[in-house]
């Protein structure tokens, strides 16, 4: 389908004179005019945006109706007719459009972004035969009363009619009071609002300059992890949706990681200081996220359960809401702390360059590329190292290590990966995540079947649970132990596949550049740069 052509109307100009003006230069007939208010909506990370879509409620005098429809295109991928629109797109009518779009968005909240009350005015453009090949859509302004809101003209084309409506658009495109290029008017809107459309993504996404130094690249680092962490925190009070708090803890994480490898860039005193504080925050905001993920669970479980047992789930899941609000309720407690705001503010001064440069910090001028190429090289050599001591026969303490060295190296490249070139960081990122995913599997499985069993006792102690709501807690753990089990078996595999020489060859590559080729673990573990004995893992 061809793209939608659209238009401002110039100053001064009224939507009226036009179309009829247009009406005598072309085969057309009036389809009507009505006030239309058009609410947009999308989740907190665009989710809709990124993939070119919208979510708009369009709000009539006899009816409402929630239209999932293609920016570029206007395509209508889904039609609603309701009300409202829910919080989550799972609630939206059953059927194909509703399972698409929660595939999608998954378990992000829909959030209202911007509103405007329009005229809309609607001609159908028409061939020789009388049938109709392309709409034309005009949109007024009404509310907000704000004149910069030029209007907007649409040519939108009927399916197996592009070549038609690219020639109404080629007549519009010739009228001097038009401007093409303009952007959907609810976009507009959203920028009239203060929203930047897609600028928000869970994925880190700063560019460094690869000619600054260690210390500024750090701090740049650093400070747009402290921007994520601010982000989300509304969200996260608000408990708008899981992500809010996934995504502030990913923040949390990610800094202390990097705070990790700053030996030698930021004073020693100063990383203590802020390590120690970063770990309590992310011990607080721990238990609200592991229930988040057990309702997220039980709700992809319920789908596997006998019709007759999900009634049993359902109770369960009642336990859970109630356990997950009151631990949100600490949690916030904890935000609204003294604890929590020092932290913030001593972290954001202390970026800002409050602290002034201690000789402990030798590293800090050192160019950014050689310093960051050393810890990833130094953090894929303790991965490997302590992966191939891995056995069918270890304990799952030593998997659950391996896999906060795995984030670890993961988050170096993430973090500082715009220093080196794409080739040389994307084969490495992408045999990782197949490490991280069984490691993850596996430490999640083993985790949450330990913390079911404890909810069924107090469940069990609780006079009002029933016999078979507890009972289905045993079928959750059974599930969890197979799938921990699968993750398990696959771990040699997925190693392997990242524990190669194209792999160590990618990683080599990192500090090569630089003039200094790493010696890293060959195929029988050993590392000649490094005699030391495998150092315990940080906890």
């Amino acid at each position: 389908m061809t793209s939608v052509h659209r238009f401002t109307l110039g100053a001064d100009t009224d939507v009226a004179p036009f179309l009829d003006g247009l009406g005598r230069r072309s085969t057309s007939a009036a389809e009507g005019t009505e006030v239309l208010t058009r609410h947009a909506y999308d989740t907190f990370d665009w989710r809709l945006f990124a993939r070119d879509t919208t979510l708009e409620q369009q709000v009539g005098e006899d009816a409402s109706i929630v239209l999932w429809r293609s920016i570029t295109t206007g395509e209508v991928l889904g039609r609603f007719e309701r009300d409202d629109v829910p919080r989550f797109v799972r609630d939206l009518d059953p059927g194909p459009a509703t399972d698409r779009l929660t595939t999608l968005v998954e378990m992000r909240a829909l959030v209202r972004l911007a509103t405007v009350t329009v005229r809309r005015t609607t001609l159908r453009q028409l061939d020789d035969e009388g049938k109709t090949v392309a709409r034309i859509v005009a949109d007024e302004v009404l509310d907000p009363p704000d004149r910069s809101f030029a209007p907007v003209i649409e040519v939108v084309a009927v399916r197996g009619y592009d070549d038609e409506a690219r020639r109404l658009a080629a007549l519009l495109d010739a009228q001097v009071v038009l401007h093409p290029g303009a952007e959907d008017l609810l976009i507009t809107a959203m920028r009239r609002q203060g929203f930047e459309p897609g600028s928000y993504s869970s994925k880190f996404r700063t560019v460094l300059d690869h000619g600054q130094g260690a210390s500024a690249a750090f701090t740049e680092v650093s400070r747009a992890l402290l921007d994520a962490i601010r982000a989300n925190e509304p969200g996260l009070r608000d408990d708008l949706d899981s992500e809010f708090l996934h995504d502030f803890r990913v923040a949390v994480r990610r800094t202390r990681s990097i705070l990790g490898e700053a030996h030698g860039v930021f004073p020693e005193a100063e990383l203590d200081r802020f390590r120690a504080e970063l770990k309590w925050l992310g011990q607080v905001t721990g238990p609200t996220r592991d229930l988040d993920v057990f309702l997220l669970d039980t709700a992809d479980f319920a789908a596997e359960l006998p019709p007759d047992r999900r009634r049993d789930l359902e109770e369960f899941t009642a336990f859970l809401r109630r356990r997950q609000r009151a631990s949100h309720r600490a949690l916030v407690a904890d935000l609204d702390s003294a604890r929590y705001a020092t932290l913030i503010d001593d972290w954001s001064a202390f970026l800002d360059g409050a602290a002034p440069p201690t000789p402990d910090a030798f590293d800090a001028g050192r160019p950014a590329p050689e310093v960051a190429a050393e810890r990833i090289v130094r953090a894929h050599r303790r991965l490997i190292r302590r992966g191939r001591r891995i056995s069918p026969a270890s304990e799952p303490e030593r998997l659950h290590d391996l896999r906060k060295d795995a984030k670890r190296l993961r988050y170096l490249l993430e973090c500082f990966g715009t220093l080196f070139e794409p080739d040389e960081v994307a084969p490495v990122v992408k045999e990782l995540k197949g490490v991280q995913d069984v490691l993850g599997t596996f430490q999640d499985c083993e985790v949450q079947a330990g913390q079911l069993e404890h909810f069924a006792q107090e469940m069990l102690d609780d006079a009002h649970a029933s016999a078979p709501a507890v009972m289905v807690i045993g079928l959750l753990v059974e599930e969890l132990h197979h799938r921990g089990i699968a993750a398990r078996d696959g771990f040699a595999d997925r190693f392997a596949t990242f524990d190669r020489p194209a792999v160590r060859d990618a990683v080599r590559s990192l500090t090569a550049t630089n003039g200094h080729a790493p010696e890293l673990p060959d195929a029988t573990g050993t590392d000649a740069s490094d005699p030391r004995p495998l150092e315990e893992p940080t906890p």
